[in-house]
């Protein structure tokens, strides 16, 4: 901040503006066609000789996609909202999506990878800006890091928040990069199907709502957010989700790993 200011001070006054308002054209062009491919986008793309998504989408057809919650959670979203997103896979995905008409309201743990960053981060954005509506987003491999604070975010003395939970039931961004090197041999990617976030809440004596479509999703995040400024009340919703995985992260650094030594199938048997 200082570094960019003491710049600042050294340019003069009409410093950019060759070229300012072609610029400005080109980013407004390039940021409304993005728009635009964005709310025709449903599902995600399998890389080639994998069919992971497809079979995703095959097998619980009935199920939203990740990218259809984020375009209702776009519609519901205040435009001076604070929003914190974890990683995970749904998150990543999500990063497209939302807007922001002035700076600060968006927290992200960028490249570092705190998972369970999203729910802690979102309640000290509450304290630090009581008056502003807050909504946190985490996969539900992430949230279950930093779940512990359910029972203390429930305090009387603690503002309300409202805080987004994808519920697909798998540690999504490992899992990405088991179907695309190990075959689908998943390890240490699956969750427990019978948990649910939503009745833990409860359970904390908070509020928990479990949605599955898109119109439910947009009415109970608006009305989780209206209870946020209005009464003070903390609401956990819960979104169940197929299976679809995004892009995987840091595609570019990435490389498929090398089999240095053989395994014996019969190896891998319970005896």
């Amino acid at each position: 901040m200082q570094v960019a200011a003491s710049l600042l001070e050294k340019l003069s006054v009409n410093a950019g503006d060759q070229g300012r308002q072609e610029r400005r054209t080109v980013i407004s062009k390039t940021k409304s066609a993005w728009a635009q491919e964005l709310t025709s986008m449903d599902h995600e793309d399998d890389d080639p000789g994998t069919t992971w998504n497809e079979r995703a989408r095959d097998r619980e057809p009935e199920k939203m996609s990740p990218r259809m919650a984020w375009r209702s959670i776009q519609s519901a979203l205040p435009t001076d909202a604070i929003i914190s997103s974890d990683i995970g896979n749904n998150c990543a995905i999500g990063n497209a999506y939302p807007t922001f008409e002035v700076g600060r309201k968006y927290l992200a743990p960028g490249l570092f990878g705190p998972c369970g960053y999203g729910f802690p981060s979102i309640c000290g954005a509450k304290i630090a800006c009581p008056d502003v509506p807050v909504v946190g987003f985490a996969g539900d491999g992430a949230f279950g890091i930093s779940m512990n604070e359910m029972v203390s975010c429930g305090r009387e003395d603690w503002p309300g928040i409202t805080m987004v939970i994808f519920r697909n039931y798998q540690w999504g961004a490992e899992k990405r990069n088991t179907t695309l090197w190990y075959d689908d041999n998943f390890v240490g990617t699956e969750l427990d199907t019978r948990v649910s976030y939503a009745k833990i809440a409860v359970s904390c004596g908070l509020i928990g709502v479990q949605v599955d479509n898109m119109d439910s999703l947009r009415d109970e995040l608006d009305k989780a957010i209206k209870a946020q400024m209005n009464e003070g009340k903390t609401t956990f919703i819960e979104i169940i989700l197929n299976q679809e995985l995004g892009e995987p992260f840091r595609r570019d650094a990435m490389k498929k790993p090398v089999s240095v030594a053989g395994i014996n199938p019969l190896d891998m048997q319970h005896q």
